[in-house]
């Protein structure tokens, strides 16, 4: 498949690289230099990932060519014309005057593919990371400038959302989130939909041999339609509010990913994870370098989530929700391998505004699948790899220099992702990861029940009182 576009600019043989976009003109690569590159995965933010990347450019080369001029927040606006851009030339004069033909902020890719065992590149590149230009600075010596791309999400959390669904579908939902999404921010025009897990993984279905590769754990998300009426108010609501209530319903993994043409597309897919085997019996990419990762076996296996009252009150000719009820749901989520191996439930308890059983167990489910996510301490580093990224697994052994420890492997989930490469003889491009325990979603149990509002036992029709002993005061 390759990239979807031919650039112009830095011709580089790097395995991680950063191309810009301007308007009307071909999409421009960058030299890096000191710092290099470095691309982040997060389980952090509104989205299941969010992507950011820090570079560092040369601001003029031995060749004349002055490279900030193609990052358009480096250029003062018609209305910024005294301003004083931090980087300067290598002789300290600023850069040349302002160009107000472009948006200040501009779509950024980061291009890549993993390296071989040699530390060669291997496979055909591929867009790894869709975002935006959001910051631009100077860094430590002459010649220098540096300025971060963004993820997409960020612009969720600003849009307005003003719309009622009924009898909608999570796919109706996420249709109106990317049009509303592309009508109301400058940068990314295509912003599509790709709920049915179709559209697959560059790198790992192009680029890596089968034998590095487990099953596929993808499956698409449930597009049943919602009952609920659901209203969302532009005095109070953001796109992000809409995208939490697809979340919570579904138990859906959504974020941005470059569409494979020049847009984004907003993914949702229930699992789409991969495994790895890092051991050093695996005959394949990538290596591991060092591996210090706690494997931190939390007791806590168990969670209560206690779901919200609702009856429905006759005030003269109108039905009203009341804030009172008889009874309530309850639902608890276990993951039975923990259980196992501390003997019995462990179980934290929180609260949800569900008043459906089935709704609140898949939040339950979610949740608990959160909860136990947490980064476990220490890292892991690898060959270069920037097909791993968050919620896939690995297997590996402790290992510092390329020797490994002769014990049985453990199976870890990534949390965070760190791809980076810094221009040096003495530096391999690496992807650092953080982990924690793997938690297979598909073993998470659940059950629910309805409980009494005023006892929390199970529901009866006799007065509360009842189960009391009273005495009168003398």
């Amino acid at each position: 498949m390759g990239l979807p576009y031919s650039y112009v600019g830095h011709d580089c043989s790097a395995p991680l690289g950063v191309v810009v976009h301007r308007r009307n003109e071909p999409p421009i690569r960058l030299p890096i230099v000191d710092d290099g590159l470095r691309f982040h995965e997060r389980k952090v933010g509104p989205t299941a990932i969010t992507r950011r990347a820090e570079v560092t450019i040369p601001i003029e080369d031995n060749a004349g060519n002055e490279w900030i001029q193609y990052v358009n927040a480096f250029e003062p606006t018609s209305t910024e014309a005294d301003r004083v851009v931090g980087p300067t030339t290598s002789t300290g004069i600023p850069v040349d005057d302002p160009v107000p033909t472009e948006p200040q902020i501009q779509q950024a890719d980061v291009i890549g593919q993993p390296i071989d065992d040699n530390g060669e590149p291997t496979g055909e590149r591929a867009v790894l990371f869709r975002g935006y230009t959001a910051a631009v600075g100077s860094t430590e010596g002459t010649n220098r400038a540096r300025f971060r791309i963004h993820d997409p999400k960020d612009f969720l959390s600003v849009i307005d959302a003003g719309v009622s669904f009924k009898k909608a579908t999570p796919t109706d939902i996420l249709r109106y989130i990317s049009k509303t999404f592309a009508d109301n921010q400058p940068v990314f025009d295509s912003v599509t939909v790709d709920a049915d897990a179709t559209s697959g993984r560059p790198l790992v279905e192009q680029i890596l041999d089968d034998f590095t590769l487990g099953d596929a754990l993808k499956q698409a998300i449930s597009d049943e339609t919602i009952e609920d009426e659901l209203t969302f108010s532009t005095n109070r609501d953001k796109l992000v509010d809409v995208l939490s209530l697809v979340t919570d319903v579904t138990d859906a993994r959504v974020w941005f990913e470059p569409d494979g043409k020049s847009g984004v597309v907003l993914r949702a897919v229930n699992a789409d994870s991969q495994q790895y085997d890092l051991t050093p019996e695996s005959a394949g990419t990538p290596r591991v370098i060092a591996n210090n990762c706690l494997y931190e076996m939390r007791p806590f296996n168990a969670l209560r989530l206690k779901g919200a009252t609702k009856n429905l009150a006759t005030v003269g000719p109108l039905s009203v929700e009341s804030p009172f009820s008889s009874s309530y749901p309850e639902a608890v989520a276990t993951y039975p391998p923990l259980v196992e191996r501390y003997g019995g439930e462990l179980t934290e308890s929180d609260t949800s505004k569900t008043t459906i059983a089935g709704r609140l167990e898949t939040e339950a489910k979610s949740q608990l699948k959160q909860a136990l996510d947490e980064v476990s301490g220490g890292s892991m580093t690898l060959s270069l790899a920037p097909m791993v990224r968050p919620y896939d697994r690995v297997s590996a052994t402790p290992a510092c220099s390329g020797v490994s420890a002769d014990v049985n492997p453990l199976q870890y989930e990534v949390q965070e992702a760190t791809h980076r490469i810094t221009p040096s003889n003495n530096n391999l491009p690496q992807t650092e990861i953080e982990v924690s325990i793997a938690i297979d979603p598909s073993q998470i149990e659940t059950r629910s029940t309805t409980r009494d509002t005023e006892t929390g036992g199970e529901p009866t029709d006799d007065p509360a009182y009842e189960q009391y002993d009273w005495t009168t005061a003398a």
